[in-house]
């Protein structure tokens, strides 16, 4: 039987010098093949690993923000909390009606015909005073039949529900 080599200390050092000696003689070429090659995936997932890491640093920086004193809000309402409150308006030659105020961000929501030329629009809201206005095929205008008015702050008017 033989025993097995024992391997030092140098005669790590000495392969792994060995393996740079190759390594380099190996480099010109590897060089040139990488000037005549297009470019390859993975040096572009290079950056976006930057990337991340410097969304990392940063992200200390919102936190702080965060522990800042915030404002005060009222709490949201509970589903019970909320009523049912139907907008109503006739207008029979419209092809669409909606309507917008603080409640949805005066974003329209569209309305549906009903009998006669009644549209209408079932929606829950909180307790409160909310401004709002019907659209016509395009054309914002107040709620005719409603006579609560406020002005809207652009030289005309906006209709006012209480719930």
């Amino acid at each position: 039987m033989s025993t097995p080599k024992k391997t030092t200390k140098a005669t790590k050092e000495a392969k792994a010098t060995k393996s740079v000696k190759v390594a380099s003689k190996a480099a010109p070429k590897a060089a040139a093949a990488k000037t005549a090659a297009p470019k390859t995936p993975a040096k572009k997932a290079a950056p976006k690993k930057v990337a991340a890491k410097t969304e990392e640093k940063a992200a200390p920086a919102k936190k702080a923000a965060v522990k800042a004193p915030a404002k005060k809000v009222s709490p949201k309402a509970t589903k019970k909390d909320l009523k049912d409150v139907v907008f109503n308006v006739y207008s029979p030659d419209s092809n669409s009606v909606e309507v917008a105020g603080e409640f949805n961000n005066w974003t329209p929501a569209k309305m549906k015909k009903g009998e006669q030329g009644v549209w209408s629009i079932k929606l829950k809201l909180a307790a409160g005073t909310y401004q709002y206005k019907f659209v016509f095929d395009g054309s914002w205008e107040i709620d005719q039949a409603n006579p609560d008015r406020v002005p809207d702050g652009q030289g005309g008017e906006n209709s006012v529900k209480n719930v």
